[in-house]
């Protein structure tokens, strides 16, 4: 996954799949194998984004006449030096670019000498990376496809020869080989990326069986890594719907295309790949906001440049082969990706609890609201490879807000570490080295939430460290209710709840109880401490105190490098800008301390602010056995009661005998989960004007629907 980029596919190549290869899908076993047209699939689809032709001919005019660069090591290449020695890399380039009828470098006798040169030079070094994954995926595809474009010259690379480099002494670097293997580092985007070697070593060889045997493998692991909550998972049950899901998503129909009206074609109207299907449709296109991915799924690679920048060409392919029914939905979301719709065009308005991997997603037409929590059945997002150093509060009641998507574009070498929105922890300054490759799990089992698909609630119990808390988050329509209580911490450190570090767009402007007009904050190095704040508003967000708290925020000028946070990033490029962050400050050695504030989308003039009236809301509770609160408006309670207890509002209470996550919707439903995934069923009694109302809400307990939300009628006069 380094630089697993290279491999999700541009819009220009989705366009040359989708133009040229339509799919017949309901002709999917030809009687025979066409592999000259399979290969010139491969070719016209990957050989786009090729490098400049200055930058090209200065590698060739370095090259040395043994076919090697002198700018690069070879034999043992060590892990912190395959990005700046990368011999493969450029004789790919060098390959598409002379293979291209378009290309003005078409036929050089230049650049396909070097290309030969430098294979015989790469087979002879025995080159081998420090990371297994250049070596069975990276190394292997690239040649292969180096191999298939230069197909378009007879004799160049030839098919056999006993007189220097030929085909087969280049597939002999091919590693593994043997069709079990494909699932050797793990199912999911390795299997796939592996899988992609095998069939261009097929198409090369013109062997079918290998082609088949490989799609026959692949169509057994499909959903493997797509779990019952449609969340892509990898690397254990970690998140990683914006890492490896699209390296698995485009690899797959990658392959789709490549092998469509072919013996070897996959069965896309079948169960397995309707998943694969629904997760792109459903989770995918969800996690993004404009041009930006929700920073909490996307792993390790967080830590990377342009990291949060979305791209799915691949939609395309969908839109127009696969899934044609819903090409409204992959086109609307291609055009919000492109600049073409703003980001609020045709989005979604959804709530949903991904009961498998404790997460939250909450979207509006005006807004993206997410929510990302580890239990002891859930991996925090990893760090690896010398990637997301800093990652150690991550995942623990992280908040991705954003409106336009931009709010958080590579401000990750800037950001405070310590101050996650979201999360409350011990202030520090460093980080303790952590486990890697998913193996960090969290401690505590009451963490979750309850969604009726429109509204939901979020809730962590969280126990790491020195620091305990009880956190929730209450989602409507025009705000996010944020509470937590019980907070403990014996670390004699500072704890802070950090409600939001983002790049500053414009000034802030806040509003004290009591006065009638706004004040003005702007860039200072100063600390800003208020007590007494209604709200403070910065960009587009509004933040709003319903009880006295002590709130600190700053406006500061920050800058940082990419190798802080990413030791094999390779950039010392500086990240710099204006950065808002915003605070609950709660002192050292806090003991049962308590927060709450409203995060209210859209506020960007101070008649918005004045406008938003609290008092739509009434936070109920906010206790270590219940947190609750009622938005009057949609006549909707929102309730988690860490035990078996009351909650009483409006003239009415809503019981419960066991802990669970609840809302009552309009006195007409109530939807339940079991945040714990512990047991079967809940009691809940409604009691309204002296009359009792009961009922059993039944709970999943398989099929992977533990924690899931379940709705039933419960019609109170």
């Amino acid at each position: 996954m380094r630089i697993a980029s290279e491999f999700i596919a541009s819009f220009k190549t989705i366009l040359i799949i989708c133009s040229v290869f339509v799919f017949t899908i309901s002709n999917l076993q030809a009687q025979e194998y066409n592999f000259q047209q399979l290969r010139a699939r491969v070719a016209n689809s990957q050989s786009t984004n090729i490098a400049e032709v200055a930058v090209m001919d200065d590698w060739i005019s370095n090259q040395n006449f043994d076919g090697s660069w002198p700018d690069m090591t070879y034999g043992n290449i060590a892990l912190t030096d395959a990005l700046n020695n990368n011999h493969i890399h450029r004789l790919w380039h060098l390959a598409a670019a002379c293979t291209r009828l378009d290309h003005i470098k078409y036929n050089d006798s230049g650049y396909k000498n070097a290309v030969k040169n430098g294979l015989q030079f790469w087979y002879d070094s025995k080159s081998n990376d420090a990371n297994w994954w250049f070596n069975k995926i990276y190394f292997p595809q690239r040649l292969g496809e180096i191999l298939i474009f230069m197909r378009a010259f007879d004799g160049v690379i030839p098919q056999n020869s006993s007189v220097g480099i030929d085909e087969p002494e280049i597939l002999s670097l091919f590693n593994p080989t043997e069709i079990k293997d494909i699932t050797s580092h793990s199912t999911g985007a390795n299997a796939i990326d592996i899988a992609l070697h095998y069939v261009y070593r097929g198409l090369l060889t013109e062997n079918g069986q290998l082609l088949e045997v490989t799609r026959n493998k692949l169509e057994t692991l499909l959903t493997d890594n797509i779990k019952a909550d449609m969340v892509y998972q990898d690397h254990g049950p970690q998140i990683m719907i914006a890492s490896y899901g699209p390296v698995f998503s485009e690899g797959l129909l990658r392959l789709a295309s490549y092998l469509a009206d072919s013996p070897a074609a996959f069965d896309t109207k079948s169960e397995s790949f309707s998943k694969v299907i629904r997760f792109i449709r459903d989770t995918q296109i969800s996690s993004i906001r404009g041009r930006s991915w929700d920073f909490n799924i996307l792993g390790r690679g967080v830590s990377r440049y342009n990291a949060l920048k979305a791209s799915l060409g691949y939609l395309h392919i969908l839109a127009e082969t696969i899934d044609p029914e819903n090409a409204t939905s992959y086109l609307d979301a291609l055009g919000r990706l492109n600049g073409t719709y703003p980001p609020d065009y045709n989005v979604r308005t959804f709530n949903k609890q991904y009961w498998v991997s404790d997460y939250m997603q909450h979207a509006r037409s005006g807004y993206l609201f997410t929510i990302r929590n580890t239990s002891t059945r859930t991996a925090e997002s990893e760090t690896g490879n010398g990637e997301n150093l800093k990652a150690n509060y991550f995942s623990y009641g992280a908040n991705f807000m954003a409106i336009d998507g931009n709010e958080y574009t590579n401000i990750m070498p800037v950001w405070d570490w310590a101050m996650i929105p979201g999360a409350t922890f011990p202030y520090i300054e460093t980080f303790p080295k952590r486990r890697t490759w998913g193996s960090n799990f969290g401690n505590t089992t009451f963490v979750g939430g309850v969604s009726n698909g429109t509204y939901g609630a979020s809730v962590l119990s969280l126990d790491e460290a020195n620091i305990s808390a009880k956190k929730s988050w209450f989602l409507f329509d025009d705000e996010m209710v944020c509470l937590g209580a019980g907070i403990v911490d014996h670390s004699n450190t500072e704890v802070r709840t950090t409600i939001n570090q983002a790049w500053m767009q414009h000034p802030s402007y806040y509003n004290e109880r009591g006065k009638a007009t706004e004040k003005l904050a702007d860039i200072s190095s100063d600390v800003y401490l208020n007590s007494d704040l209604k709200y403070i508003r910065n960009g587009k967000f509004g933040y709003y105190f319903p009880n006295e708290t002590k709130v600190k925020f700053t406006m500061q000028s920050k800058s940082g490098t990419w190798l802080d946070i990413n030791k094999i990033e390779d950039s010392t490029k500086t990240e710099a800008g204006n950065v808002f962050s915003l605070w609950v400050d709660h002192g050292k050695n806090p003991d049962n301390a308590s927060y709450s504030y409203i995060v209210v989308p859209n506020i960007d003039s101070n008649k918005k602010a004045q406008a938003y009236d609290m008092n739509a809301l009434d936070i109920i509770e906010n206790t270590t056995t219940i947190q609750a609160v009622y938005h009057k408006a949609l006549n909707l309670l929102q309730a988690i009661f860490y035990q078996a207890g009351t909650v009483e509002f409006q003239g009415m209470s809503v019981s419960v005998d066991r802990p669970c996550a609840l809302l009552l919707d309009r006195g007409t439903s109530v939807t339940v989960s079991n945040p714990s995934q512990t047991y079967s069923n809940v009691l809940v009694r409604i009691k309204k004007k002296g009359k009792t109302y009961a009922q059993v809400v039944e709970l999943p307990t398989g099929g992977h629907k533990e924690g899931a939300s379940v709705t039933v009628n419960f019609k109170i006069p």
